[in-house]
């Protein structure tokens, strides 16, 4: 019973992190709601896992916390990232947190790479103002899209140490 909670709980953080990297395609932005549904489901799993060590995850969150807040003052990522990104910290832990944050950090990197070729190729477009504004040179890097990535990929092989 405590595992299928769990995963009811992992499910739909997974789908609040995939809405909010649909969202900030579209929007260059995502909805602080989806970060607070993340980090509800990262409390309500470690209220039914009595393994969890709450001492660790709250740990990640304020680092990633603190570390957001120089990132974000340096201009290199937007506050609405780092809030997403505190709140995934609530699932993965100290333990997992290093693993994660490379995981992002390396599907942002491809990110960056194809939105590079895409918006190269789409300033031949013989009107690229009509193009989406993904597609335009000098728009934002959705980054919710990387993390989503990143963080996918992390729990994918850490399903277990949730």
């Amino acid at each position: 019973m405590i595992v299928e909670i769990s995963a009811v709980f992992a499910s739909v953080a997974l789908a609040a992190l995939v809405v909010a990297a649909a969202y900030d395609v579209v929007h260059f932005e995502i909805p602080d709601t989806l970060s607070i549904i993340i980090l509800v489901t990262a409390l309500g799993h470690g209220a039914v896992m009595p393994e969890f060590h709450w001492a660790s995850h709250l740990a990640a969150m304020l680092l990633v916390l603190m570390i957001g807040l120089l990132v974000f003052r340096l201009g290199a990522m937007g506050g609405a990232d780092i809030k997403l990104l505190v709140a995934i910290a609530g699932w993965t832990g100290l333990a997992g947190l290093a693993q994660q944050i490379t995981a992002v950090v390396v599907a942002g990197g491809g990110l960056a790479l194809v939105l590079i070729t895409v918006r190269a190729v789409a300033a031949l477009a013989v009107a690229p103002e009509l193009l989406p504004r993904i597609a335009q040179k000098g728009a934002p890097l959705p980054y919710a899209v990387a993390i989503t990535a990143g963080t996918g990929w992390w729990a994918h092989g850490n399903w277990s140490v949730i």
